[in-house]
């Protein structure tokens, strides 16, 4: 008898939230974490409530895919996964970003309490003004213009990472994140052992 086993695409929003972002799961969403993130990950908790607050009764509400704390709330980080081109991605990440750092301050707590906030980006498409670029990750962080090496924070960080790019990547494939990109790509080309 052959028995033949349908994989659900982890593209899709709902199993991709399945997958990295169901209570339980905290190994499977650190491990990816772990192979974009350079430094370490001890503790990871998922929110089971990614949904941004209100300030103002007529402010927009934020609805993120992924909502993890890191190393006892010390880093709190936003996976998203994108895979229609709606135009907008860079502004809308930019927003989640911005309501989740706002929301690491309480009343009455100073502004250097304000907690690291990190998004990750992973796009079924490649971002018009990333074409160019042939990783198929880029770390995005606020610089100074005319002297890029210098950073005027590490609360704001963000990572774009395209499907399509390490689809056609000829490099690095041996590397941890290459493997889960190409498990999101095609969960049926990966093995036991990751490759």
């Amino acid at each position: 008898m052959v028995i033949i086993v349908k994989l659900l695409d982890p593209k899709n929003d709902y199993v991709f939230k399945r997958i990295f972002g169901h209570t339980g799961n905290e190994e499977i969403t650190k491990g990816l974490l772990q192979s974009i993130i350079p430094d370490k990950i001890d503790k990871i908790e998922l929110d089971s409530n990614p949904i941004t607050e209100k300030d103002l009764l007529d402010d927009k509400v934020g609805i993120l895919d992924i909502k993890a704390k890191l190393n006892d709330g010390n880093v709190n980080c936003d996976i998203e996964m994108q895979v229609v081109d709606q135009k907008d991605i860079e502004k809308r990440i930019l927003f989640y970003w911005s309501k989740m750092y706002i929301q690491t301050l309480r009343v009455g707590e100073d502004y250097e309490t304000l907690k690291r906030c990190i998004v990750i980006l992973i796009t079924d498409y490649d971002l018009d003004k990333l074409k160019k670029i042939p990783e198929y990750v880029t770390k995005w962080k606020i610089r100074e213009e005319k002297y890029s090496k210098l950073v005027l924070t590490n609360d704001l960080e963000l990572y774009i990472i395209s499907l399509e790019k390490a689809k056609n990547s000829t490099k690095n494939k041996k590397e941890e994140l290459y493997n889960w990109l190409k498990f999101i790509n095609n969960p049926k080309e990966v093995t036991r052992n990751g490759r």
